[in-house]
């Protein structure tokens, strides 16, 4: 026995401290339901459980991102929807101001509801979610800007802008009957502003024609604007020169006359000469009838006069007629000779005939003579070889005028691209038809909003007037395939955070749903115009082109508000999977820890007893003593 160490009391109070040590640690994981309460538990474990944790409370918030997303998305959605509902009834009022049932007064006041649509447009476009305005165009993505480009698929495929109207086919290849003579009005509208032009189709009319047309309608505004993209910009001044080179050798315009001119005076003076020469041939036939006449006077005044006049008759003097001042004088003086109408009075009426005839004839003669002399001495045959080759030389001056002024006009006119390739889009790719088929595109000249050609139509009527509506179906079909957009120097969409690591997020681009943007409204103010039919007609286009944009960015929020409501159902489960995955690891099983619990606390109550009893075993020494 040792009284000094009491080594069962210290091996038993070590059991205890285990057993208490256990039994708190038991306690622990019971009253908190955890397995791991601290680092210590476990320590690798630890540090996975509060990454975990920190990942459920990103995905929580992730999931509230992607709620108040949706919320601002329903907003969106909400004024383009109003936005929408506005066009519809937009294109019930210009249908009805392209009815002439209206009359003027009528259109005023459908302008006047018209006015305060756009007005109401441009509201709903300056809606606010927290602050922050969403479709008027403030939240577009980077962008150079796009330029509008309108394409029509409906013409044949190998259909190009020189085509001639009068061959141009539908899809099909099946001819659309267009002819000479056809009437053919073009409209667009740009900047809240119609404008209109119309051309008669001639054999050598082409597609290029109506874009020209169309180029040159606003010729009579204030400020005329290149409004299409021309050909070739480059080689247009070059061009111009050299054609009105050429029109100055043609027409002249510099002053200096030209071929044209000289042609039409060769002509004038071959017309004159021709004109001078038949007259004096009608003259030379009433001098032939006068032989009757000479007949009888010469048997009332004797001598040779019949062969004298039937000599002078035979002459050729000058282009293959007698000269008046080459006639004998027995014929010369006839008209003056005197006789006594008493004595001779049945000679009377024939010296009168034959004195009127013999002036008329001299007459005619002088004026062939002096046209002769005026012309350098050319007759006939010469002044039509002169004018032969006057007119040839103006021929081919006006051929070479018109290659340049096409050359130049072809290089200035509106460019139409065939091709399956459409224009660059807004993120600077390129756009192609959804089949990959050949189109025919033509583009706007300025890029971005106040640039954008908001309709074009192009309607056919025959020569008396009747709308070729087979033709219009056809050649009317130009539809707006990449949108106008103003350049922006910056991003700014809209960015929703819905990953727990830095870019993973949604970007939403919205697109600007003012009326201006939708091309009803100038920059000015000005307001799409109906007060005729003819600019209600060209509306009904830009309608539908307006409708067709919201229709985008409404199908665009819908998307976006589907989305979000797929990654908050994935947000939710991620939640739900990594809580699960934490819970494996940090939470306790109960029926386990109860059992450890109860364990810890049966061995300690046992400890305790145990030590108590080790304790007593010092005081068997003191018996030793008695």
């Amino acid at each position: 026995m040792v009284v000094r160490n009491n080594l069962s009391a210290i091996n038993t109070l070590n059991t205890l401290n285990k057993n208490h040590s256990a039994l708190a640690k038991s306690l622990q994981t019971v009253s908190s339901g955890m397995r791991i309460n601290g680092a210590k538990d476990d320590a690798s474990g630890y540090a996975i459980s509060e990454r975990m944790r920190v990942q459920i409370r990103s995905l929580n918030q992730d999931n509230r991102n992607t709620q108040n997303g949706h919320s601002l998305m329903k907003v969106a959605e909400g004024a383009v929807q109003s936005t929408v509902d506005i066009l519809k009834t937009l294109k019930e009022k210009v249908i009805n101001a392209a009815n002439d049932t209206n009359t003027d007064a009528d259109r005023m006041m459908i302008q006047k509801e018209l006015d305060q649509s756009i007005d109401q447009i441009n509201d709903n476009a300056n809606i606010t979610y927290n602050g922050k305005y969403l479709v008027d165009g403030s939240k577009n993505g980077k962008s150079d800007g796009t330029f509008t480009a309108l394409t029509n698929s409906s013409l044949y495929e190998k259909t190009t802008s020189a085509t001639r109207l009068v061959a141009l086919k539908d899809r099909n290849g099946q001819s659309l009957n267009i002819n000479a003579g056809d009437q053919v009005s073009v409209s667009y509208v740009q900047d809240g502003k119609t404008f209109s032009t119309s051309f008669t189709v001639t054999n050598t009319s082409s597609l290029a024609t109506i874009m020209s047309k169309a180029e040159n309608a606003d010729a009579t505004s204030a400020n005329p604007t290149q409004t299409f993209k021309p050909s070739d910009p480059s080689q247009v001044a070059a061009l111009q020169a050299t054609y009105e080179t050429k029109r100055n050798t043609y027409q002249g315009t510099d002053g200096n006359g030209g071929s044209k001119a000289v042609a039409k005076a060769a002509k004038d003076a071959y017309d004159d000469y021709d004109e001078a020469l038949y007259a004096l041939g009608k003259k030379y036939e009433a001098m032939q009838n006068q032989t009757g006449n000479i007949t009888t006077i010469k048997n009332q005044v004797g001598g040779t006069l019949i062969t004298d006049y039937s000599t002078w008759l035979g002459r050729t003097d000058f282009e293959g007629f007698p000269d008046p001042a080459q006639a004998a004088s027995t014929i010369t003086n006839i008209p003056t000779y005197d006789i006594t109408s008493n004595a001779y009075s049945p000679v009377g009426a024939e010296i009168t005939s034959f004195s009127a005839a013999w002036n008329e004839y001299k007459t005619a003669y002088q004026n062939l003579t002096n046209l002769y002399s005026s012309n350098g001495n050319k007759d006939l045959s010469a002044l039509a070889l002169a004018l032969s080759a006057a007119n040839q030389t103006a021929s081919d001056d006006k051929n070479a005028m018109d290659n340049a002024q096409a050359a130049w006009e072809a290089a200035n006119a509106p460019e139409i691209v065939s091709g399956p390739e459409l224009g660059t889009g807004y993120f600077g790719t390129m756009v192609m038809t959804s089949d990959m088929g050949s189109a025919l595109t033509i583009t706007a000249n300025t890029k971005g909003i106040e640039g954008q050609i908001a309709g074009f139509t192009v309607s056919v009527t025959d020569a008396n007037g009747n709308i070729k509506k087979s033709v219009n179906a056809v050649l009317d079909a130009w539809n707006e395939t990449i949108r106008a957009e103003n350049a922006s120097a910056q991003d700014n969409a809209l960015v929703l955070q819905t990953g727990t690591r830095a870019n993973q997020a949604i970007k939403i681009r919205l697109t600007d749903m003012r009326a201006q943007a939708l091309g009803l409204q100038g920059k000015d103010g000005s307001t799409l115009n109906v007060s005729t039919q003819k600019n209600a007609n060209a509306a009904i286009n830009v309608l539908d082109n307006a409708i067709q944009k919201a229709l985008d960015q409404q199908t665009a929020i819908g998307a976006i508000e589907s989305r979000l409501e797929y990654t908050s159902t994935n947000l939710t489960t991620a939640a739900e999977n990594v809580t699960a995955s934490e819970s494996t690891i940090r939470d306790a099983d109960m029926a386990q820890a109860m059992t450890q619990y109860t364990k810890h606390n049966i061995l300690t109550q046992a400890s305790q007893a145990m030590l108590a009893q080790a304790n007593q075993n010092n005081n068997q020494v003191l018996s030793l003593l008695r």
